[in-house]
């Protein structure tokens, strides 16, 4: 997109939106409001086309890996620490040995300050084997000398039992394949020591003259003296080319000087095929001085990943049919008005997505089917305010004025509070979980944008031309004050039983409750082709007598774990230990053909990752946990802040022993879900709290008790409709979605039912408690607050008047 236009468009929307908001006169408003949905509708849409949607690669197919640099060695040979500037140099080495032309889609950024977080979208199978291949043959780069006498010397070594050579060390050459399929390992008598580092190496590159393939290099001036010092001092000898502890070539020095220049034509008399001559030559033009290490790998066959994004369409259809035929039902004519609303909301976040460049995952799917629901429960609080200012006898167009008002803070200290959840979750996540936060997020600023505007614009229309003059629901709950607060006792002591029980199967369980995420290990998903079915028999077969990845130890224990998605595909989930993983995957692919596997994918995370994720996940919840109680103590009373914040520690203890209970393992997924759990939990807790605050105010009258059981039953009707639409999108999520999807849906699905609960059971109950057991006199702390705001609003509206008088 042109970005001239991308900034006059923006402009145009904000300046529409600031005259939408600064306006008070009825037919700007909807006249700038209209102006404002439509550019909005249509430039996200026309962004959708123009610019398409970055996939992440569990959509797409491809690689993560997160490596780490160890540090290196200084010329005494003491330890070196990493430093900035190796992790760069690693980068640009990394780039230019993974994608030498720069034709691969390739990103590569540092991780704090050891590591590099590599991403390969769009590349097969093979492909990631070599990736894999090269991200661990990339190591320390050094030539020494050869013994002049190398074999003869070995063989007496192997005679005197293994008696080492003063100052020298046996290495060996990569093994080769003779032509009877037999294994050859030649090894060379070389200097324990290097004689010459490899970062004196500048360039590399391999030649082709009538003796074959050759690889030239270029030392800078150091090296060339050093090692024209060498030439001089041992011509006719051979030098040892060595990459990660393996001679690569063992050249015979034809030179006393060599100016800088050196031709390498191959050990031993055999020359260089091609591939071993840029691969040789690509080692020495990018020598590193610190090891590698992976920590982590993620890989996805693209064949996986389009599954994936099969299951998310028909996912998302489900889910916003679900909704559609649910607001229908409850608020008939008026539910279409929320449903076009939520349509533009879709729109707007897939826009903003694209403009942004944010890249839509596996867990974003999941984001976006979450949005639907949550977008949803803002429209419910203000047509179920409507719904109540019209019993109370206002006009349709008064009553709409009175709902949008009312409901405002409510919704906006609901999404404040979920968008902190989400801000948390995107800043101490990483890799595919921070899709869903910034799916999350722009979802929840999108659905505001949906609910408080496109749906009053549209009402504006409707009410104007006299198309509507009020609204048809359905009520589920009669206008009635129940005694909710004398059964409390009952409720907290169900919830620490359940709570009990939640604990209890986490202690029990223990380290079987943590998956690869915080234990390390692999996971191996494979997706197969509708109708077909492998077993853990096949299983066995195939993997009977497989070794791990270093070929010496087995491969371990297995756990496959099935599911069926939405298309009626069977997913299979293999558990496995960490150097077991790619074996495993390997050994499925070469095995099973697509006409049985349709895909596979693999995850892989290191016990230092896992460890790393861990404390993460406790410090990401506790400062979740604490930013969004400061936020309530600023905007409630400090009853009401304690209330909200003991609830919502019940929900979030609870979901994980739940969860682990129902058979899942917990990992970093489940830490993002936990944290949306945090914010739908507040979402419903405020709005119970604005309403307790809202009757107070009113004076009807009564004891706390009563007037809080009141209050609780006029939202009864608005939490119970919101629990469904929430939760709709997530049952499909939990039966038609992969794994991935389920490690999402599960948690959520418990944390919304717990959400609904303790916002009515146990919140509530609990302010009466502490408000009795401190002696708060809650009323007269709500009211204070009302007397300190009527000022405020006073001062400033005096402010403004004589500001306008000068």
């Amino acid at each position: 997109m042109n970005p001239f236009v991308t900034f006059f468009v923006g402009a145009s929307i904000l300046m529409m939106l600031l005259v939408y908001v600064g306006t008070a006169v009825h037919t700007t408003k909807r006249r700038v409001g209209t102006l404002l949905i439509i550019l909005t509708a249509f430039s996200a849409i026309y962004t959708i086309e123009a610019m398409k949607l970055q996939l992440g690669i569990d959509l797409q197919g491809g690689s993560e890996f997160i490596v780490q640099l160890s540090p290196g060695k200084k010329d005494d040979g003491t330890p070196k620490a990493v430093t900035s500037n190796d992790v760069q140099q690693a980068i640009d080495i990394l780039q230019r040995r993974l994608s030498p032309g720069g034709e691969k889609d390739l990103t590569l950024q540092p991780e704090g300050s050891d590591r590099i977080v590599i991403q390969m979208p769009g590349i097969t199978e093979e492909e990631i084997k070599e990736v894999r291949k090269t991200i661990q043959t990339v190591a320390h780069l050094e030539f020494r000398r050869v013994h002049p006498d190398s074999q003869a010397k070995l063989e007496q070594i192997k005679a005197r039992g293994g008696l080492k050579e003063p100052g020298w060390v046996e290495m060996f050459y990569k093994p080769t394949t003779a032509k009877d399929g037999s294994i050859i390992n030649r090894s060379e008598l070389v200097r324990d020591s290097a004689d010459i580092e490899g970062k004196y190496v500048s360039s590399a590159f391999r030649t082709y003259d009538a003796e074959g393939n050759k690889v030239s290099l270029q030392f800078d001036s150091t090296g060339a003296k050093l090692f024209d010092e060498l030439a001089a001092a041992h011509f006719e000898k051979q030098m040892a080319i060595i990459v990660d502890d393996q001679i690569q070539s063992a050249p015979v020095l034809r030179e006393k000087q060599f100016g800088g220049r050196a031709v390498i034509s191959g050990g031993s008399g055999k020359g260089f095929t091609q591939q071993e001559a840029d691969t040789l030559a690509t080692l020495l033009s990018n020598p590193l001085q610190n090891p590698m290490k992976i920590l982590s790998e993620s890989s996805v066959s693209s064949a996986y990943g389009q599954s994936s994004i099969d299951q998310g369409k028909w996912i998302g259809v489900a889910a916003l049919l679900i909704t559609t035929c649910f607001m229908l039902f409850i608020y008939r004519l008026a539910g279409i008005v929320a449903i076009v609303g939520l349509v533009i909301n879709i729109a707007i976040l897939f826009g903003a997505m694209a403009l942004f460049g944010f890249t839509l995952t596996m867990p974003g799917i999941a984001g976006v089917v979450l949005t639907i629901g949550m977008a949803v429960d803002a429209n419910v609080l203000i047509y179920e305010r409507l719904r109540e200012e019209m019993e109370a006898g206002k006009t349709f167009s008064a009553a709409l004025e009175a709902a949008y008002e009312k409901a405002f803070s409510a919704i906006a200290d609901s999404n404040i509070t979920t968008l902190i959840s989400a801000l948390i979750l995107f800043l101490i996540s990483g890799g595919l979980v921070k899709g869903f936060a910034v799916t999350l997020m722009i979802g929840l600023i999108s659905s505001m944008i949906g609910a408080l505007i496109v749906t009053r614009v549209i009402f504006m229309w409707v009410v104007d031309k006299n198309i509507l003059k009020k609204i048809h629901t359905t009520k589920i709950i009669p206008d009635k004050v129940f005694d909710i607060l004398s059964s409390a006792p009952k409720f907290i002591i169900a919830s620490l039983v359940v709570t009990a029980i939640s604990f209890g199967t986490l202690a029990y369980k223990w380290d079987a409750s943590f998956g690869i995420d915080f234990r390390g290990g692999s996971r191996v998903d494979v997706t197969l082709v509708k109708g077909k079915n492998i077993t853990d028999d096949e299983f066995a077969a195939v993997f009977k007598g497989l070794k791990q990845e270093d070929g010496k130890t087995d491969l371990g224990t297995y756990y496959p774990q099935r599911k069926s998605d939405a298309t009626g595909a069977t997913n299979i989930s293999i558990r496995c230990d960490e150097k077991s993983g790619t074996v495993i995957q390997n050994a499925v692919n070469s095995h099973w053909k697509s006409d049985t596997v349709l895909g596979t994918s693999i995850a892989t995370v290191g016990s230092v990752i896992g460890d790393e994720l861990a404390k993460q996940s406790f410090w990401a919840m506790l400062a979740a946990l604490i930013a969004i109680f400061l936020y309530l103590l600023m905007r409630y009373e400090f009853a009401f802040a304690v209330g909200a914040i003991v609830a919502l520690f019940h929900d979030v203890l609870m979901v994980p022993g739940l969860c682990v209970l129902f058979g899942q393992e917990l990992s970093i997924i489940h830490v993002g879900a936990l944290l949306t759990i945090a914010g739908y939990s507040i979402n419903d807790t405020i709005v119970v709290f604005d309403r307790i605050r809202e009757t107070i105010q009113k004076g009807t009258g009564g004891s706390m008790r009563n007037m809080m059981n009141e209050a609780i039953c006029k939202t009864l009707s608005r939490t119970l409709l919101t629990g469904p639409t929430a939760l709709a999108p997530m049952v499909v999520l939990l039966f038609l979605g992969n794994p991935a999807m389920l490690e999402f849906a599960m948690p959520i699905t418990i944390g919304v039912l717990l959400g609904t609960y303790s916002s009515i059971f146990i919140a509530s109950p609990l302010v009466l408690w502490y408000a009795k057991r401190t002696g708060t006199s809650l009323k007269h702390q709500v009211l204070d607050a009302q007397l300190e705001q009527i000022k405020a609003d006073q001062a400033i509206a005096a402010a403004a008047i004589a500001g306008g008088k000068k």
